[in-house]
C-alpha cells in the first residue's frame, strides 16, 4: 500500500477546500445575479407551460407571466408574440374533471 507524505495530504486538503469555496462563491453569485434562480416553481412570475418543437431551430412556447398567457414563436434569431390573453381560472376541462352523466 502506498502512502502519501504529510505535505501531500496538506496540499490536497487545501486544494479541495479552495475548490469548494470557489463553488460556493459561484453559486452565491448566480443566486444574487439571477433573482428567482433558486425560487420554487410556484413562486416564479414567469413559467414555461409548454414547448412544442417545430423543427431544428424553431419552436412554439406557451408562457405564463403573472396572470397572462403568451404564445411565442422562437427561433435562433428572434422571438415573436403570436397571441396573448388573460389566464383564466382552471376550468373543469383543464383539470380533467368530467361532469357528464
Amino acid at each position: 500500500m502506498l502512502t502519501m507524505p504529510n505535505h501531500d495530504w496538506a496540499q490536497y486538503s487545501l486544494s479541495m477546500t479552495f475548490v469548494l469555496l470557489l463553488l460556493a462563491a459561484a453559486l452565491w453569485w448566480l443566486s444574487r445575479r439571477n433573482k428567482g434562480f433558486l425560487l420554487p416553481a410556484n413562486q416564479r412570475r414567469i413559467q414555461i407551460l409548454e414547448a412544442y418543437p417545430m423543427g431544428l431551430r424553431h419552436k412554439l412556447l406557451l408562457v405564463q407571466v403573472d396572470d397572462q398567457h403568451l404564445l411565442l414563436s422562437v427561433n435562433n434569431t428572434d422571438i415573436q408574440t403570436l397571441h396573448a390573453w388573460r389566464a383564466a381560472t382552471p376550468s373543469s376541462a383543464e383539470t380533467g374533471v368530467n361532469h357528464a352523466n
